[in-house]
């Protein structure tokens, strides 16, 4: 045909040269051919769907009525949660990936993207991940990236019981598998870039620098990883998953103008019984953290499962952790008199970790195998000593990662969230366990719960009319004191006080007694700076190169500002939030990837990555 177009194939890298071959006064098209770079997205822990087969299904946190039926109904105590997720002793294939389900792939199907599920997206929650997934599919990327890269996405879901090593050196082969699957179509496909949340870092850092797949990756963006650990997995191995307790610095009214969000802080939370009016009674509203609900209430659902998880005790701070004042003695330990004792000195796993028998040890060893029996296959297995070995294991997990000269790949990104209290240190208190005390205790509770409005009001007398008689002008306080007075003798309670905390008895020398004369010993509550999980000084502790800035901090505006403000090539898409600080309801730990800001960072600093290997490839022609 005479008016056929004339194609002209170029390969991206050649684009500096002029182009050749083109016919005057005919059709001319040209092709350019451009290199594949996947993304790969790595979730955090119980951020992949597990199964101890395809057909059955142990852990989907996207399905709520599952997790009700499975963990809400029946059974739920620890000896049956470490059966589901742990077995009768850890083995690393008692859980595998869910990705072949059909009908839970069917929420992210697509007619004009098919292979969304032969990508590996099933095998992650599609709830705290499907929105990062979709924007970093759909992103409209600059003309200069779009020109040169064709960029899918990938998800890898791993067993996050098990170890980080082990999950980092199967990413590691799935990289190799990724890169193939576009070379076996004749694609340049020579590198990935690796997305990555919470514990996902570690993954990828072990796949990187452990696992020889460094040089297959072109760069990572670390969102909120424990980097250097977390003592929130120490304060939850001994008191459960904590419930919210910091209430936000916004104005009152934005509760209500964001009610699903309020609820969805509210979860799980005991609510005073005067804040709804009902006397003496406290409710807990919500249907809980599906953390708190499903790993563990109390410190003994917690440990029966963590101290059996040798990914879990991957996240609990290493030799190099020190929390947000740059303090390696995390652990402070605060006696009768006022005297601190902070550890560790040195080595927290031979300070902390290993310590059996004092009350600030992380284990306590009847906790680790719920529900023994005296059968000849529980009187033969050493709980303790089983411990010991996954102990043994993310020791020498943090030790490879941190003997390296280079702790992080070379083009690395992170970003954390602040804002939220966190435990960045964890402190104990002691205290006389005598009545004078206990009648203290529940003084400082009741004024705790008075509402922020009657606070500092001691010398106001607040009166209302009574019908029918009597004295006429009776204080309010005097009602309220009532209501109050009942929620302060629950809340002083064992049972309370140790459901998502942690309260004991010890005698003189530390240990935890019954008999003799007794300190009552209390883990105070989180109050660092963080996401709730991650403490500002881990998400942060990676040093990164120093060419330009790559950490970011949800939350600080002036920073979040000043990270971008040299940007090239404006996007359309993520949109940038007026003004980069997202709200308390939405910058927590698990969620931070369906904020704006997550998206933005994450999808500039892929640019970034880009452009740079783009300049590289031009200059190399």
């Amino acid at each position: 045909m005479a008016n056929a177009p004339k194609f002209k194939e170029v390969v991206c890298s050649e684009l500096s040269k002029s182009v050749e071959g083109f016919e005057t006064e005919s059709q001319n098209r040209l092709v350019i051919d451009r290199e594949v770079l996947p993304i790969i997205f790595v979730p955090g822990i119980m951020g992949s769907r597990l199964g101890r087969s395809q057909n059955d299904k142990v852990w989907d946190p996207d399905s709520t009525w599952f997790m009700f039926t499975t963990y809400g109904r029946r059974k739920t105590n620890a000896e049956w949660k470490k059966e589901l997720l742990i077995g009768s002793e850890f083995k690393s294939d008692h859980l595998q990936v869910l990705n072949d389900d059909a009908e839970h792939n069917a929420k992210f199907a697509d007619e004009t993207d098919t292979s969304r599920a032969q990508r590996g997206w099933g095998g992650v929650s599609w709830s705290s991940y499907g929105s990062i997934l979709k924007e970093l599919q759909n992103g409209e990327w600059d003309p200069t990236v779009n020109l040169f890269f064709e960029i899918p996405v990938h998800a890898f879901g791993y067993n996050w019981t098990a170890s980080n090593d082990l999950a980092g050196e199967k990413l590691a082969s799935y990289i190799d598998e990724v890169r193939k699957q576009y070379t076996d179509k004749g694609r340049k496909c020579e590198k990935v870039l690796l997305v990555t949340h919470s514990m996902g870092g570690l993954v990828a850092r072990a796949a990187c620098l452990l696992h020889g797949a460094r040089d297959k990756v072109l760069g990572v963006i670390h969102g909120v990883q424990p980097a250097n650990g977390s003592p929130a997995a120490y304060w939850r191995m001994k008191g459960g998953f904590e419930r919210p307790h910091t209430i936000p610095d916004i104005e009152f009214s934005q509760w209500f103008r964001n009610p699903v969000k309020m609820f969805n802080h509210l979860k799980g939370t005991v609510v005073n019984s005067e804040f709804l009016g009902i006397p003496l009674t406290n409710l807990k509203i919500g249907k809980g953290h599906v953390t708190a609900w499903v790993l563990g209430t109390d410190g003994e659902e917690v440990t029966a499962l963590l101290g059996n998880m040798p990914g879990g005790l991957q996240l609990l701070p290493n030799k190099q952790y020190k929390n947000n004042n740059g303090w390696e003695r995390w652990l402070e330990l605060l006696d009768v008199q006022g005297n601190r004792t902070a550890l560790p000195v040195a080595d927290p796993y031979k300070e902390i970790y290993r310590v059996k028998t004092s009350y600030f040890r992380l284990v306590n060893p009847d906790w680790l195998n719920p529900g023994k029996t005296e059968s000849a296959e529980d009187f033969e297995r050493d709980d303790w000593k089983l411990y010991i070995k996954y102990l043994a294991e993310a020791e020498k997990f943090h030790d490879s990662l941190h003997k390296l000269g280079e702790k992080a790949h070379p083009e690395t990104y992170q970003f954390y969230s602040s804002g939220i209290a966190s435990a960045d240190r964890v402190i104990f208190k002691s205290a006389e366990d005598t009545l004078w005390e206990k009648v203290k205790r529940l003084f400082n509770t009741v004024k705790d719960d008075v509402p922020k409005d009657l606070k500092g009001t001691a010398k106001t007398l607040v009166f209302k009319t009574v019908k029918g008689g009597g004295n006429p002008l009776v204080p309010v306080l005097i009602d309220m004191a009532v209501a109050l007075a009942g929620g302060a003798l629950v809340k002083d309670t064992d049972w309370y006080a140790n459901r998502g905390g942690y309260r004991d008895r010890i005698d003189a020398a530390g240990q935890p007694s019954a008999e003799g004369e007794l300190q009552l010993v209390t883990m105070q509550l989180p109050d660092g700076a963080g996401d709730g999980t991650v403490p500002e000084s881990s998400a942060r502790a990676l040093t990164l190169k120093e060419d330009t800035k790559r950490t970011f901090c949800i939350g600080d505006k002036k920073g979040f500002e000043a990270g971008f403000a040299e940007k090239k090539a404006p996007r359309t898409k993520p949109k940038v939030p007026p003004d980069f600080d997202e709200g308390f309801f939405d910058r927590g730990h698990e969620p931070i990837y369906q904020t704006e800001s997550a998206k933005f960072i994450t999808c500039t600093a892929i640019e970034n990555i880009c452009r740079k290997q783009i300049r590289q490839m031009l200059q190399q022609k």
